[in-house]
């Protein structure tokens, strides 16, 4: 069963054969997602007031040894902008400056 990912800035399915955007993130200190790990988590982004997907990384991932805590996926460069200028407000949950990756 193939699973359709979807952007977490606007919300649209992206599609298999279409260009795919990561934001890594890093949580502060105290944020425990421990019990998501490896999962697709609802989080809620009190600049944007509503919940976005977001990709909790697994504790043994290549993502999780390059120090990321959590992805989110994007399908363009402009709303992977956008959802870092968001994410870089959300100082309770992530620090700021995450990466934007592409995807493969």
């Amino acid at each position: 069963m193939k699973s359709m990912l979807q952007c977490s800035w606007c919300m649209k399915k992206i599609k298999e054969d279409k260009e795919c955007f990561g934001l890594s993130v890093k949580f502060v200190e105290g944020l425990n997602l421990k019990e998501d790990e490896g999962t697709i988590k609802s989080i809620f982004l009190t600049t944007r007031n509503t919940s976005v997907p977001m990709i909790v990384v697994a504790e043994d991932s290549e993502a999780k040894k390059q120090g990321q805590d959590g992805i989110f996926v994007l399908c363009s460069d402009k709303c992977g902008i956008k959802m870092k200028k968001a994410l870089n407000e959300e100082i309770s949950l992530f620090k700021p400056d995450g990466e934007i990756l592409k995807l493969e």
